[in-house]
């Protein structure tokens, strides 16, 4: 059975790289078409062959970035990189002198946003298309005084947090003004920059300031802020590192900064299953373990895991509408990132990067992850709504097949199902959810889709196992 998913399964086939107009790399489109900042994404063009999961293809070579910088170019940085940093991070002012009047006040807090705004500017450009070389030396450099993660991350959570001086989003609409936060919006778009080449993921997702930027991911979401999309494709950016994947699928938030509710160091008592000589899963002793962490994440509705399922629940209804919208666009990069953490990546045994054949979908994927720690996460995934959503999303699309184009919902949706139907522990909630009877008209489809929709109903016993 699990040969069939070999060519099904589609964790590292999202090539989620951020451009310097704010999309994705994968859609290959310009903002300029969609309102309140959503991403305009152009339907993708298909795999030339019918791989269920094609290859990630970055655009960012990580060779290209570990090459020497120029001394002018290292000089620099130094001299810029710094002071836009202490820019970005000083607090707005507040003690003014004594019978200052509203109007400066206001003038003062309005000269310090600016220059806060084009500080974030700045570093933004550092990062963008055409400077991808600095991009590992902004994250990975020795030099104390370029905090760049932890700064941002810093920046991300406070912009989520109720200021006084800041006008709301309703109150800007009414004005006419963008409701989208302009800072905001340049934390994200850099921190996606950043999280592209492999050198950065582990000091990103990993890294001492992982806990806080996590909370401020999670945050925006929770919010449901027109920048929700980007956090998406930053948490799926980040996950195309093998060794990110439990941490930031489990993670919570907590005094100690958000680390996840397992110790990383104790692989035994994480092991879910063994095989026997059949073949045949079988739960250990580790179940019982793994029940109490996912018992813990699920509790906690500040969870990632709870939160994109909300987020998710809350924007569906946006999915009816033929107009693209940063909710509609939210739950498809949500769904990406879903697809991403329950990929097994058996093909990449290795752990080389870009591993493996076209088939399998794994190449993007860095490193290698036990099948074990996959299945934790599709039965913490199994445990939500998400499974439901998902099959909602292709059984209910109000769009023709002919547009279920690669990294489209529908694709990115199916390619997640079938992750999930690999394992005992999610097969379950997939049946739970519908997918025998929802998948039913889509077998029939020729190609791709067809072949996914049967691999999913084969493996929850709808279709006899010759389809093997």
């Amino acid at each position: 059975m699990l040969s069939i998913f070999g060519r099904c399964s589609g964790g590292g086939s999202l090539s989620a790289v951020h451009d310097d107009d704010g999309v994705p790399a994968a859609t290959d489109a310009s903002s300029s078409g969609v309102s309140s900042g959503a991403a305009a994404s152009a339907p993708s063009r298909g795999s030339a062959s019918f791989n269920c999961a094609a290859p990630c293809s970055s655009r960012y070579q990580p060779n290209d970035a570990t090459e020497p910088l120029p001394d002018s170019v290292v000089q620099s940085l130094n001299r810029t990189v710094p002071e836009l940093l202490r820019c970005i991070s000083s607090p707005p002012p507040a003690d003014l002198a004594e019978g200052t009047s509203p109007y400066d006040r206001r003038k003062t807090v309005r000269e310090f946003n600016a220059r806060r705004t084009g500080a974030l500017q700045k570093l933004y450009d550092l990062t963008k298309k055409g400077s991808e070389r600095n991009r590992v030396p902004l994250v990975c450099s020795t030099e104390k005084q370029w905090d760049v993660i932890g700064v941002l991350s810093a920046a991300l959570l406070a912009s989520t947090e109720a200021d006084p001086e800041k006008e709301s989003r309703d109150e800007r609409q009414s004005k006419g003004k963008p409701s989208v936060d302009e800072d905001r919006r340049l934390i994200v778009w850099t921190l996606n920059n950043l999280s592209v080449p492999y050198e950065n993921k582990s000091a990103i997702a990993l890294g001492e300031h992982s806990g806080t930027l996590l909370q401020a991911l999670t945050q925006v979401i929770q919010s449901n802020l027109p920048e929700t999309y980007l956090c998406c494709i930053c948490l799926l950016n980040l996950t195309f590192l093998a060794d990110a994947i439990r941490p930031v699928a489990f993670h919570v938030p907590s005094s100690t900064g958000g680390k996840p509710p397992y110790s990383p160091s104790r692989k035994g008592s994480r092991r879910l299953r063994s095989r026997s000589s059949s073949g045949q899963n079988l739960w250990s002793e580790g179940e019982g373990r793994i029940s109490e962490i996912c018992g813990l994440v699920l509790g906690n509705p500040a969870s990632l895991i709870r939160v994109v399922e909300r987020m998710m629940v809350t924007n569906a209804p946006f999915l009816l509408s033929e107009v693209q919208s940063v909710q509609g666009e939210a739950i498809r990069w949500a769904c990406g990132f879903v697809r991403n953490v329950t990929y097994d990546g058996a093909a990449a045994e290795d752990g080389s990067q870009g591993g493996g054949d076209s088939l399998s979908g794994n190449m993007g994927r860095e490193g290698s992850i036990p099948d074990e720690a996959i299945e934790e996460v599709c039965l913490l995934v199994s445990r939500t709504e998400i499974p439901r959503l998902m099959v909602q999303f292709v059984r209910d699309s109000p769009r023709p097949t002919v547009k279920w184009t690669r990294d489209s919902l529908e694709d990115i949706c199916l390619g997640a199902l079938c992750n999930l139907a690999k394992f005992q522990a999610s097969q379950e909630a997939l049946k739970r959810a519908g997918a025998v009877k929802g998948l039913e008209s889509i077998e029939a489809l020729p190609g791709i889709h067809g072949y996914r929709a049967r691999a999913i109903r084969c493996s929850l016993g709808a279709l006899p196992m010759q389809f093997a």
